[in-house]
């Protein structure tokens, strides 16, 4: 049996009196974890009706019972649906809607939103608990999550994730992070409706280190908990990262039970991540992966954190099969751009209720990621945009993550996109959406020069436009589309 709830029995039964999670000052042990939850999954059965297959959606910020109801959820044999707790009460709704939950849990600072939306609403408080034990109807050919994908372009939609999918994961992280270990102390700073948040915890669960969990992501409370908690690993997004080491109060402190900080998600710029190595002093090790995938297929590991294999995303993990290929389908030559794509035991059983979008993305077993790249000799890949964001000027094609990498170096520049817009000659031009440091003066005429030995001729942004901030979704991935459309306002299509 491979399912979620066999993490919780079995370290129940197996070291009960190791800490299992910390949050805001309270700890709870396995063995305590492991009986409440059963006797939640026993309430949820018995008092409000939960059959297996049946969806729960959760609508919370990061709590030590977030975790404990995905434990209970997945022992009942229901599916776990977080929901992005940043998300309007009629969106709530559309996704509440779309993946047919019968009831949404929710914490009570977001009662309102979720009533809005309407349907059976249970607050955290009112969640039944029963003594009659765990009900075991975990089956791991049932899908124990469904995550929805980030929704940069279009409607989410939802991931099928099952528990052997799960455990592939969960493993992939013991092989590649041995600092993952009994009695380690894991930072959950992510938010749990994420794979890079939900993923990461269990990650950190199954290897028998603490999940020390953070309701948000506040830089000022993380460089607090690290220290105060002795913090020994932690996955952050780039962006977080940039907040982090933007604060002066992050020089100095006391960081030395820290030994690996993960990153992954979105880009990170070489300037951000030097940074972040000069101000936490321990190894880095980047992950690449997708909510298709249950999470990272390849891993840089700080070994490899040096000359152009910084620009990389790494090698595949054990067990990940990865190609470049073509818009057939066909391997591409070593070192030409290609869509990367993946096969293992992380893909997704498939899309909720969506049959066409499964077919699209899974084909003759390989699942296509949307993004470009490219592969080295040494098994290496690297990831050089989305597909649908490259830019083609005068019949160039051009990578912004490329463009963006380059550009956030310049010491005046804090956050840095890059777009197409329309061209009558070109087609499309290139141009820089840029964030200033404080206190900095940069005009665009400045950076377009200093750009001039640094990218070829065709890369160089035509123009610069200067805003207070860069809108990302919650995993930190720029949100391109809202940043083209004021440029391509009565265009028939998005590409010229």
């Amino acid at each position: 049996m491979r399912t979620v709830a066999e993490i919780c029995r079995w370290w129940g039964r197996r070291q009960p009196d190791l800490e299992a999670t910390w949050f805001e000052g309270r700890s709870r042990t396995w063995g305590e974890l492991d009986e409440s939850s059963s006797r939640l999954a026993a309430g949820l059965v018995s008092r409000l009706g939960i059959n297996p297959g049946d969806h729960v959606a959760i609508l919370d910020k990061n709590t030590d019972e977030y975790i404990e109801l995905l434990f209970a959820l997945d022992k009942a044999g229901a599916i776990a649906t977080p929901v992005n707790w940043r998300l309007t009460g009629e969106e709530v709704a559309k996704v509440v809607g779309d993946a047919e939950a019968v009831a949404l849990v929710v914490g009570d600072e977001f009662r309102g939103q979720a009533d809005a939306g309407g349907g059976r609403v249970v607050g955290f408080g009112e969640l039944p608990r029963l003594e009659g034990g765990d009900p075991h109807r975990d089956d791991e050919e049932t899908a124990s999550w469904q995550l929805y994908t980030s929704g940069t372009t279009g409607l989410p939609k939802g991931a099928m994730l099952s528990g052997p999918n799960l455990f592939n994961a969960f493993g992939v992280f013991g092989v590649e992070v041995p600092e993952l270990r009994v009695g380690g102390r894991a930072m959950v700073a992510m938010p749990l409706y994420h794979i890079g948040g939900c993923g990461w915890a269990m990650a950190a669960l199954v290897t028998g280190s603490t999940a020390v969990i953070i309701r948000e992501f506040a830089p000022q409370q993380v460089l607090e908990v690290f220290e105060e908690q002795k913090v020994e690993t932690a996955f952050l997004v780039p962006v977080a990262l940039l907040f982090l080491t933007s604060l002066p109060e992050s020089q100095g402190r006391d960081y030395s039970s820290l030994r690996t900080v993960l990153y992954g998600a979105s880009p990170i710029s070489q300037a951000v991540l030097q940074r972040s190595i000069d101000t936490f002093r321990c190894n880095f090790t980047q992950v690449y992966g997708l909510t298709e995938t249950t999470g990272a297929i390849t891993f840089l590991s700080h070994r490899d954190h040096a000359g152009q294999r910084l620009l990389s995303c790494g090698r595949a993990t054990l067990g990940a099969g990865m190609r470049v290929v073509d818009p057939e389908g066909a391997e591409v030559p070593q070192g030409e751009i290609g869509e990367i794509v993946y096969s293992g035991g992380g893909t997704m059983q498939r899309y909720w209720n969506r049959p066409k979008d499964t077919a699209d993305v899974i084909r003759d077993g390989w699942f296509h990621t949307g993004d470009a790249g490219t592969e080295d000799e040494a098994g290496f890949f690297y990831i050089k945009d989305r597909i649908k964001d490259m830019i083609i000027s005068g019949a160039e094609n051009i990578y912004p993550a490329e463009l963006e990498s380059v550009l956030a170096a310049h010491p005046a520049v804090a956050d840095v996109a890059v777009i197409g817009v329309p061209d009558d000659r070109w087609g499309e031009t290139v141009k820089a959406i840029v964030v200033r440091r404080p206190g900095q003066e940069l005009s665009a005429e400045a950076l377009i020069e200093w750009s001039r030995p640094r990218l070829a001729g065709f890369k160089r942004p035509r123009s610069v436009d200067f805003v207070e901030i860069i809108p990302r979704n919650p995993s930190g991935k720029i949100l391109k589309r809202e940043l083209r459309r004021p440029y391509w306002e009565g265009a028939t299509r998005q590409v010229n």
